[in-house]
């Protein structure tokens, strides 16, 4: 089963998505704080200019002044003097009255009594400036698109007469943005390298994590379909090494209870076997002393269920000591052709033919050969007896493989009673049984076959008609093997 959610993809959420948002975070502040000083810089730096600037200034000159004096001598001074102070610094000076109206301007074409309508904008800031103080704007975005600045500071009306009678502004570009475009363009860099080396670091991380938790997984599956052999090694010496070697213990231990177990079967079943086949033989004298006598009968029946009790041991024998497969090169079609031919018998007895469905060519499969047989011939005798139960004669059991994908799938098929849902799931349980005499270990055998091969097996049984049902056991095995 594929995990929802991998160890990478968690480590990620755990620290590329920290890291990411931490560093956002740093470069939002680191631009806001640059952003907010070099804006104060630059209206200091304005507000200076502004100032050096209204030195040459004499507002009583330039306050009587009205639209169409642009010729007067003043006027002409004051305009020279301020584009003389822009080339140098390399702002737009303009002055102005408290009604926010142009009185020079170092930019050519602007008219004595033009409105500035930033100035007006800026109504608190220049309530400080004709005041007697200075200030700067908020930075704004001009007329062709560019972010401009500017700084304020109060014209006199003589270098003898303190009162403000007009202002001054040094407008300039806010150039710093092209400054806080490229420290933005070197944090999202930056950021984009953080996260490739956190995803990267990551990665290497769950890869060290990720593989040993594999090879322990593939462990724990080996030990749960009962394969005890092979040791575990402990890998590192970390929590997953103690968590390997915790498992080393337990299959040790699995190991060797498993092998006292088979010892104590093999124990029981040679006890039981003795005095069993002493009564199988005791009975079968007793049934010929007694030929053509009524009491034959009874020696006969005690002859039958000795048999019985002989197959229950044997079977539980063979399923308490699940041999390891062998796997080797074979044909599948050949093996379900010798299983047709081993049930032949039992299906002349009940009336049956075994149909066949095999491909042309042969079907290469890797599986132990003894133990693929003997799955199948389970299946195959329990198709028979439920055909048999339900009075089925002629077509009425079926084997068949074919390819399917990189897989082989091998069917068994009859005709006879249907299995109810809720029991199909318990058919493979060991000990379960809807048989009066039987032992519920045949079909467990099977599925520990089935899963020692790395393959998987389901039934389907459904109705196809008013005395019978269809039932159809699916085996299927990697074709390479497990």
């Amino acid at each position: 089963m594929r995990p929802r959610a991998t160890i990478l993809v968690k480590l990620l959420l755990a620290f590329a998505l920290p890291a990411l948002a931490l560093f956002a975070g740093f470069g939002y502040v680191a631009l806001e704080v640059t952003r907010a000083d070099l804006d104060a810089e630059l209206g200091t730096r304005l507000e200076a200019v502004a100032a050096s600037a209204s030195t040459h200034v004499r507002g009583k000159y330039l306050a009587p002044l009205g639209p169409g004096d642009e010729d007067e001598r003043a006027y002409q001074n004051v305009v020279a003097k301020l584009a003389a102070v822009s080339e140098v610094t390399g702002a737009r000076l303009y002055v102005f009255d408290r009604a926010f109206t142009s009185r020079a301007d170092s930019a050519p074409g602007v008219a004595i009594g033009t409105r500035y309508h930033q100035a007006e904008l800026d109504r608190v800031e220049l309530e400080r400036v004709f005041a007697g103080g200075t200030a700067a704007s908020v930075t704004f975005e001009a007329e062709d698109g560019r972010r401009v600045k500017a700084g304020y500071a109060p014209v006199h009306a003589s270098e003898t007469e303190p009162e403000v009678v007009l202002a001054i502004a040094a407008e300039a570009p806010a150039a710093y943005f092209a400054r806080l475009d490229d420290l933005r363009r070197s944090l999202v860099l930056w950021g984009a390298g953080l996260v490739g080396v956190v995803a990267l670091a990551t990665f290497v991380v769950a890869l060290l994590i990720t593989r040993p938790v594999r090879t322990l997984a593939a462990a724990a599956a080996r030990i749960g379909q009962g394969e005890l052999e092979r040791p575990i090694a402990p890998g590192s010496r970390d929590e997953l090494g103690v968590l390997a070697q915790t498992m080393e213990t337990m299959r040790a231990q699995l190991a060797a209870r498993d092998a006292r177990t088979q010892q104590m079967l093999a124990g029981i079943a040679h006890e039981v076997r003795n005095p069993l086949a002493g009564i199988q033989l005791y009975a079968g004298i007793l049934r010929d002393e007694l030929a053509g006598d009524e009491r034959a009968a009874h020696a006969a029946k005690i002859d039958r269920e000795v048999g019985y009790l002989e197959r229950v041991v044997r079977e539980f024998l063979d399923y308490a000591r699940r041999p390891p497969p062998e796997p080797a090169d074979l044909d599948a079609g050949a093996v379900v052709r010798e299983v047709a031919e081993l049930l032949a018998g039992d299906a002349d007895a009940a009336g049956l033919e075994v149909e066949l469905e095999l491909p042309a060519g042969p079907l290469p499969l890797r599986a132990d050969p003894g133990q693929l047989r003997r799955a199948l011939l389970n299946l195959g005798k329990n198709a028979v007896w439920a055909a048999t139960e339900v009075g089925e004669r002629g077509r009425a059991v079926r084997l068949g493989a074919r390819a399917a994908g990189g897989d082989v799938e091998l069917t068994v098929w009859n005709r006879g009673p249907v299995i109810a849902a809720d029991l199909r799931d318990r058919l493979f349980e060991p000990f379960f049984t809807t048989r009066e005499k039987g032992t519920g270990l045949g079909l467990a055998f099977v599925a520990e076959i089935v899963r020692a091969h790395g393959g998987a097996i389901e039934v389907t049984s459904g109705p196809a008609g008013a005395a019978a049902g269809e039932t159809r056991f699916r085996v299927t095995l990697p074709a390479r093997g497990s």
